[in-house]
Parts: C-alpha cells; structure tokens; sequence
C-alpha cells in the first residue's frame, strides 16, 4: 500500500518544480544576453528589454530568498560592502542589501555575461562592479588571450599605492601591448598581494575596455566607496607626478 503524501511533501514538490521552471528561464534569458550586441545595436534595444523583463520573471522573491541571498557576501558567491560579520569602525551593525537591490544587481551581472557565484561581482554602494574574477571570465569568453607585468611603484602617498602594469595581449590575429599605471586605495592593513590583485583588476579592466570599448564603471571592490576628499587629493598627486615626468621629457603611462 502507497503512503499518502503529506502536505509537507507536496508543498516541497510545488516549490521544487517552482525553482526548476525559474532555473530554467534564468538560464534561457541569460543565453538569450550572449548574443545581444547592445553599444552595436540599436534595434537590440528591444531584445534587451525583453531579456531584463525574463530575468525578472525569473527571479522572484521566493527564488530570491532560497537561491541567491544566501550566496551574498561569501567567496562562492558575491561580496557586497554591507556584510553583517564585518561591522563598521564604531561597532555599528550593518544591515544586508535588500532582496530587490540584489535582484537587480544580478540581473545587470547576468546581462553582461557575469554568474553570481565565484565572487564574479561585488555589490558596492547598491550597484553591481565586475571584480578581477568577473574579468577574468569576460575575457576568456570573447578568447583574448594575454599576459600582465605587475610592478610595484614607489606609494603616492600613505593611503594610495602605485603598480605598472604592461599587458601584452592576442585577440583576432592581433598582437599589441600597453601599460598602465594603476593607482590603489591602501590602509596600514593592506597587504601587497591584495594591492597587486587589484592592480591586475584594473588591468583585465582596461584590456577588456580596449577591446569591447564597454565600460561598466569602477569601484574599490570588496571595500567601501573612496572618501571624496582622499581622491582629489590623490587625483592632485598623480597629476603632479605626470608634469614631473613630461618636465623630464618622458611620456607618462597611462593611470587608473
């Protein structure tokens, strides 16, 4: 004799069926955002829209809540500058981001080509930015192939650090190379592996700029929102440091 299904079980199978069929529609609109060309294509705009109203669809609050906010602010998902184990500097709680800014941070990743697991984006003052990962990924999925020379430089100041980077690059029969000079937020607690991991970000982040000519802006990743006054400040260094080098008559490298 068959044992009757409690109502436990059934609701479990509804739901199961239930996150399938949104698995199922993410992944479609997300295939569906592969092929667009939206900075190429006018036309595409529509396609888009479509794509973002399917990622929606697909992400409810219910799969929300049992999927993807229980990925937020750990190394196999995504980080944010809200995470409650790492209060503030006075002992402040902090409060996680919301489902529906989440949601639409994933949906931006997700247009783009970025998955919301592997630390592929950070969530940083409520907008989603690519990370060193999530370039990494981007790059590999147009087939550039390529090499980056991180060389330490001496620091603009106490709280911002200086790399040179050279990438040497291959894509579509093409071999070239530039350098930067990637300028890096710093404290008395930032280690020189951590300032070369986003000195190399900003490199991946440039090369993929040069290629695609797609910006999807920039942030201190894993970090909060630059002080404004400590980037004028270092804005003013930097540019101080070209004249002195266009005075010397060399040609500065390009900064970020």
């Amino acid at each position: 004799m068959e044992k009757k299904e409690t109502s436990q079980q059934q609701l479990a199978k509804i739901q199961d069926a239930a996150l399938m069929e949104a698995q199922n529609k993410f992944i479609s609109a997300c295939q569906q955002a592969q092929g667009l060309e939206i900075t190429d294509n006018m036309g595409a705009a529509f396609l888009a829209a479509n794509v973002v109203n399917s990622l929606r669809d697909a992400l409810t609050d219910e799969v929300m809540k049992r999927v993807f906010m229980p990925l937020m602010n750990k190394k196999i998902g995504f980080l944010t500058d809200r995470d409650p184990s790492r209060p503030t500097k006075d002992g402040k709680a902090i409060t996680p981001y919301p489902v529906d800014v989440v949601r639409n941070c994933i949906i931006d990743a997700a247009f783009i080509g970025l998955l919301p697991t592997g630390n592929q984006f950070n969530i940083i003052a409520g907008v989603m930015y690519p990370t060193k990962e999530g370039y990494t990924a981007l790059l590999k999925k147009i087939g550039v192939k390529y090499i980056i020379q991180k060389t330490p430089m001496q620091d603009i100041s106490e709280k911002c650090a200086a790399v040179s980077c050279k990438v040497s690059y291959s894509f579509n029969g093409e071999n070239n190379s530039f350098s930067i000079i990637a300028t890096i937020k710093k404290d008395s607690y930032s280690s020189m592996d951590q300032i070369l991991g986003k000195a190399e970000r900003k490199a991946k982040k440039a090369l993929f700029e040069y290629i695609t000519g797609c910006d999807f802006g920039d942030a201190d990743e894993q970090s909060g929102m630059p002080d404004i006054d400590d980037q004028t400040s270092t804005q003013q260094k930097v540019q101080a440091k070209i004249e002195k080098i266009r005075n010397s008559g060399k040609e500065p490298d390009r900064l970020l």
